[in-house]
């Protein structure tokens, strides 16, 4: 039996013009929602650990090791510079006003000043105990010190004199200091998941809890602090209204470039905000545990910013 023929009434499918797929293209890009990126900077670095991130003015990055190394380098050139050495435990930075770097030395409970040629000298040398996080006051210059030892804020005078400015029991290895756009302090604990904020008398409240485990460092942008969740593998965000956001990872450790939860992440530590891009920049400790040879990596975080 033959196949009954098709109705003269019958046509054939109508194709979609090119521009009509163009543009279904477009809406359904749209319609899907995007997610913040990671991607890796550097290769891994062997001999090294993890301190500060920071960046400058016009976009360099700082880098410290918790060794004795601080590195420069630019995004559209990771190639790594050593800018300065010889130092002991190179752990949080920030710039100063004058653009020179402020690094702190964790084992050597000095802040040094290094500028753009890298030439090194002491700043700060009394009075620190365990020294991590440093903030810069863009408005007044004045200078802010976590002591992760000593439990305890100081304040630095620009004559390297730094007197307490902040003590609390909430305070358990205090590591990574940052301000919001009115002055306030923020740090976030290396022993607990704590973050803090201290007003301008140095009092000391609770303000978020992050993460499961202690944190690393924090950084502050427009009208949000992006934190590392050093013991937890992941980054979060967090508002000034205290919402508590994560942006990145799981909770299992990895080096997996990606998007969201499908990113891995290892023991991030450092973090930058970037002055001329939704970007944030880290470092992070590669090796499972303390095993030698040490072994870090620098990786850019390309930031999906919500309202």
């Amino acid at each position: 039996m033959s196949p009954p023929s098709r109705p003269e009434s019958s046509r054939a499918p109508v194709l979609a013009s090119p521009a009509l797929l163009a543009s279904l293209a477009l809406l359904a890009a749209m319609s899907v929602q995007a997610e913040t990126q990671i991607r890796s900077l550097t290769e891994v670095i062997v001999g090294h650990a993890v301190g500060g991130v920071t960046t400058d003015a016009v976009g360099n990055l700082y880098v410290a090791d918790f060794g004795e190394t601080v590195w420069k380098l630019t995004p559209e050139r990771p190639e790594r510079t050593v800018l300065a050495s010889n130092l002991y435990g190179t752990s949080g930075n920030a710039v100063d006003n004058d653009g020179q770097l402020l690094q702190a030395n964790f084992y050597g409970n000095v802040i040094t000043r290094i500028d753009r040629k890298g030439e090194v000298k002491p700043f700060v040398t009394h009075g620190l105990r365990g020294p991590v996080g440093i903030n810069v006051n863009r408005q007044t210059g004045d200078i802010y010190v976590a002591n992760c030892s000593g439990n305890f804020v100081g304040k630095v005078a620009p004559d390297g004199t730094m007197t307490s400015f902040a003590r609390s029991d909430l305070f358990k290895c205090p590591n990574g200091i940052s301000s919001d756009r009115d002055g306030n302090l923020y740090v976030v604990n290396f022993r607990d998941n704590k973050m803090l904020k201290i007003d301008a008398q140095g009092t000391v409240s609770p303000f978020a809890t992050i993460s499961e485990k202690g944190l690393g460092h924090l950084c502050f942008r427009e009208d949000r602090f992006f934190v590392t969740a050093f013991s937890s593998h992941e980054i979060y965000e967090v508002k000034l209204d205290a919402t508590v956001k994560r942006i990145l990872g799981n909770g299992e450790r990895g080096i997996v470039d990606g998007a969201g939860d499908r990113a891995r992440l290892s023991f991030p530590n450092g973090i930058a905000c970037y002055t001329w891009a939704p970007r944030l920049y880290i470092n992070e400790f590669v090796n499972e545990s303390s095993s030698l040879p040490r072994r870090t990596i620098i990786r850019e975080i390309l930031l999906d910013l919500d309202k």
